[in-house]
């Protein structure tokens, strides 16, 4: 026995160094936080800029619902809509409302809703609104935050880069926005080709007042998880959004849980994108 190889010792030493060995190789793999976001960066302003707008048609489902202390079900409200495109712009027609279908009055003040929209659309300077289209992920709002690459994987079938991001210490605070970036933190899925954000989610770190000196109100705990889809043209698509806040409204305790689904997406009709696009 005692002229025996050890052989489970072997093994496990085996096991350890191949493990150290693949922890350190994968490391080396994941690229800098800095060079990841100053990508996401150039992206948003890219399609900011692009003269064309996203030609798809599609439904959507929206559900807000008031819950108790236990987290049960007060009021609930569902909203379906067909969201189509007026002249190149999405405009969200509501077709039913708790699972009925609008009444009459209600079908009117949809098309009027439309008919206005119809008329500034028809009004608008297209280029002008391309030129003026917000870009969402600005160098200025990235600075705000501290961002670490923590692994790489797969999401819906592409590789992509998962970050944490938090809020940097001691940043100054002289507007409501610098209180409320200071507040949240959370994880972003970069999709590593596209260099766009397949999804995020956000979450509060610290009680946030609202109004002066938090009279009018505070949150205590906001949660938000955002899911995007890439369209077989490289478009990139938001799929679900679900939020839920716990807070203060004057002296009442709310508790609000939403859910918002994009589905059935299709090309939108040629007619309904002008050419100039």
């Amino acid at each position: 026995m005692s002229g025996k190889r050890p052989k489970a010792k072997w093994l496990f030493a085996c096991a350890a160094i191949l493990t150290s060995a693949f922890s350190a190789l994968y490391a080396q793999e994941l690229p800098s936080a800095t060079n990841v976001m100053a990508r996401v960066v150039e992206r948003a302003s890219k399609v900011a800029a692009s003269e064309k707008s996203e030609p798809y048609c599609y439904k959507k489902l929206s559900i807000i619902q008031e819950l108790n202390s236990k987290g049960q079900v007060i009021e609930s409200t569902e909203k379906k809509y067909e969201v189509v495109l007026i002249q190149g712009w999405p405009f969200s027609r509501l077709v039913q409302v708790q699972g009925q279908k609008l009444s009459e009055t209600e079908m009117r003040r949809e098309e009027q809703k439309e008919q206005e929209f119809r008329n500034k659309a028809v009004g608008r300077d297209l280029k002008r609104m391309r030129a003026k289209r917000e870009v969402l992920i600005t160098p200025e709002l990235i600075d705000r935050f501290n961002f670490t690459v923590i692994s790489n994987a797969l999401h819906q079938g592409r590789k992509i880069l998962v970050l944490e991001f938090k809020p940097k210490p001691n940043y100054p605070e002289n507007t409501v926005q610098d209180r409320i970036y200071d507040r949240f933190a959370g994880l972003l899925w970069v999709d590593t080709e596209d260099a766009e954000i397949a999804q995020v989610e956000v979450h509060l770190i610290g009680d946030l007042s609202l109004g002066w000196l938090g009279m009018l109100g505070s949150l205590r705990e906001c949660n938000l998880c955002l899911c995007r889809q890439r369209m077989p043209e490289g478009v990139w698509v938001n799929t679900t959004q679900k939020i839920f806040i716990l807070g203060r409204k004057l002296l009442s305790t709310i508790r609000y849980r939403s859910f918002e689904e994009s589905t059935d997406f299709h090309r939108a009709p040629p007619s309904s994108i002008p050419s100039s696009q």
